[in-house]
């Protein structure tokens, strides 16, 4: 009687591992891209928050206009950057008392406003309805892939809180 043999063989085992390499390279860009989306959505989201909600505050406190404010910090970085610059004495994001939890971002962020009588102009791909009333947009760029060349960019204004989103994840 021959023995019956039993476990791999070395071509199985090699094979084996040569498949599941193949599926992580195939899987983890993806990942990757999933990880940095979630990290930027969840940042946009509360910042967005935090900033519509002030500019409705100095709305109600400076005779019915909203504040504009350049883009702070000035370039988007995939690591986080002290938004102290941007919350510096006579700057407009001190002006509307902006706090956030973390005192850090990775995305850029600037206010576009303007006058009921002033028809407002997004960025190239988003879209807004010129309102009756004085009006706001926030623009955030982000860099989350860290290579300068593709940003995600995100946008939402005072007529439609919902976020716009363009090239995300990168």
């Amino acid at each position: 009687m021959v023995p019956n043999p039993r476990g791999f063989t070395l071509i199985e085992l090699m094979v084996t591992v040569a498949l599941i390499g193949a599926l992580a390279a195939i899987a983890l860009p993806s990942f990757f891209k999933s990880s940095r989306t979630s990290k930027a959505d969840s940042e946009i989201s509360t910042v967005f928050a935090e900033l519509a909600q002030k500019e409705e505050q100095y709305k109600s406190d400076s005779n019915g206009t909203y504040l504009a404010a350049a883009a702070c910090p000035a370039t988007p970085s995939t690591a986080l950057q002290s938004i102290a610059s941007c919350t510096a004495s006579g700057q407009p994001w001190n002006t509307m008392r902006v706090s956030l939890p973390e005192s850090q971002v990775r995305c850029s962020y600037a206010i576009t406003a303007g006058p009921a009588a002033t028809a407002p102009v997004p960025p190239t791909g988003f879209t807004m309805v010129a309102p009756p009333t004085s009006w706001f947009f926030i623009v955030a760029t982000c860099d989350m892939d860290g290579d300068s060349a593709t940003n995600s960019s995100y946008f939402t204004s005072s007529v439609d809180t919902q976020i716009q989103k363009q090239n995300v994840g990168y």
